[in-house]
């Protein structure tokens, strides 16, 4: 029954327009954007940065420049959901890009870091609008059975974004120094208009879209046996909404404080050069890429979302204690693969989201769940940082904060699947009392 109602049935969904044309220009916006917010994890391995700065051995501060990002995103984002909403995803993207290019160009003239705290906000406020857009346009373009695997198509960006941005700004800083790396990303930040261009808000805005792919898409917005979608007010009145919430607080904090630490932890404390780290950090990159895109597809198949975040989380508990321990290599590549297990749990968080929330507010709604989780999710890497002076130089402790955080998005994916499994009963009782009132009554 699942698979007559989804858009499988239809075939070929592959070859449609929103799969090779919207889809990765959604995953090229995100590519560009991980390299944009996370190089500065391997500018704070440089020593010429640590010095020009006079930054060594002030890992607090060296945190914070990831979480100065996230303070701006997270707040941001609420702002940026109205404005969806009402100008649309497309007008929205190109007033980002343009923001992320002027902040960018700009840090690569800092000379101090309070000055580069400030260009970091501000780079946050301006990325922002990522995931709004990204799930306006989900939500506007595909069919609501493909979200999940949609939703962890362009976030595996936040993988490969990592996995060709670390080979790229290596080089670049090796070539330019990190002023110079700067610069030139700012440049390669514009890229994502060009594709932008062909991409319109509806897609019976698009010219030359097939008739069939429009029916496809118009005619799969709801999962059988699911509630009505909510209202923006209502929205905000709903468990599930919050429970969404506290995941997406889990996904973002775990994956920002990796790409922070990853770096760092590899080269100062197992002892990896930092030629031979980027290479390595790419490889687990590449798996969790893989692990994301399994995630989604398998999500989807069986519709068992909250199910699959659960466990995710839950291997993610029982793997990062033991990745400490491995070769530098091997430990090297398992915590970069981790990183799948966050970008997977923030495309099924997107997914719930799109059946829960109605299509005229999906901007708004994403602007307060990923809005929260990201504000919130600034405390990983500065706490990370903290805890790495607090232990005298030791890791470990950042580790097991992340652990624990994933066995609390563990425990609320798997109360989400409770509350769902309960909605859906209910649903059902109350199917069975008005066809059996109907049947009374005739």
């Amino acid at each position: 029954m699942a698979r007559a109602i989804g858009s499988e049935g239809s075939g070929n969904w592959l070859l449609r327009r929103r799969w090779l044309l919207v889809a990765p220009a959604l995953l090229f916006l995100w590519i560009i954007a991980q390299i944009d917010k996370t190089n500065v994890s391997l500018i704070i391995a440089d020593s010429t940065f640590l010095k020009e700065l006079n930054l060594g051995g002030h890992n607090t501060e060296l945190g914070g420049l990831m979480s100065s990002f996230f303070v701006g995103y997270g707040l941001s984002i609420f702002i940026w959901g109205f404005l969806v909403d009402r100008f649309g995803p497309r007008k929205c993207v190109i007033a980002g890009v343009l923001a992320w290019a002027i902040t960018l160009f700009l840090s690569s003239r800092v000379g101090g870091i309070k000055e580069y705290l400030l260009i970091r906000f501000l780079l946050g406020a301006a990325e922002g609008n990522l995931w709004p857009v990204c799930n306006a346009m989900t939500n506007r373009w595909f069919p609501v059975r493909e979200h999940s695997r949609v939703q962890a198509f362009w976030i595996t960006g936040s993988t490969l974004g990592t996995a060709v941005g670390v080979p790229v700004v290596t080089a670049l800083m090796l070539a330019s120094g990190w002023r110079g790396t700067l610069a030139a990303l700012s440049l390669v930040s514009l890229l994502p208009i060009a594709l932008f261009c062909f991409v319109r808000d509806w897609p019976r805005e698009q010219k030359g879209i097939n008739p069939s792919e429009l029916r496809d898409i118009e005619s799969n917005r709801k999962v059988a046996g699911a509630a009505e979608p909510l209202s923006f007010q209502e929205l905000l009145k709903s468990k599930p909404f919050w429970l969404i919430t506290a995941c997406q607080f889990a996904s973002a904090t775990t994956i920002y404080t990796l790409v922070q630490w990853i770096p760092s932890y590899l080269t100062a404390f197992r002892h990896l050069s930092f030629k031979s780290m980027g290479g390595w950090i790419t490889l687990g990159y590449v798996l969790a890429t893989i692990l994301t895109l399994a995630v989604g597809y398998i999500a989807d198949r069986t519709m068992q979302r909250s199910l699959a975040g659960a466990w995710v989380s839950l291997a993610f508990v029982i793997i990062i204690v033991p990745a400490q321990i491995l070769s530098p290599i091997a430990s090297a590549v398992t915590l970069s693969a981790l990183i799948g297990v966050a970008s997977s749990t923030g495309a099924l968080n997107g997914a719930l989201m799109q059946t829960l929330v109605r299509p005229e507010a999906i901007a708004r709604g994403t602007g307060v769940y990923a809005g929260i989780g990201m504000f919130s999710s600034a405390i990983g890497p500065a706490l990370f940082g903290t805890l790495i002076s607090y232990l005298g130089g030791q890791y470990w402790g950042g580790f097991l904060f992340l652990g624990l955080l994933n066995a609390l998005g563990a425990v609320s994916y798997f109360t989400l699947y409770r509350v769902s499994i309960r909605a859906r009963g209910s649903a059902a009782f109350s199917r069975e009392r008005e066809g059996s009132y109907i049947s009374a009554r005739s």
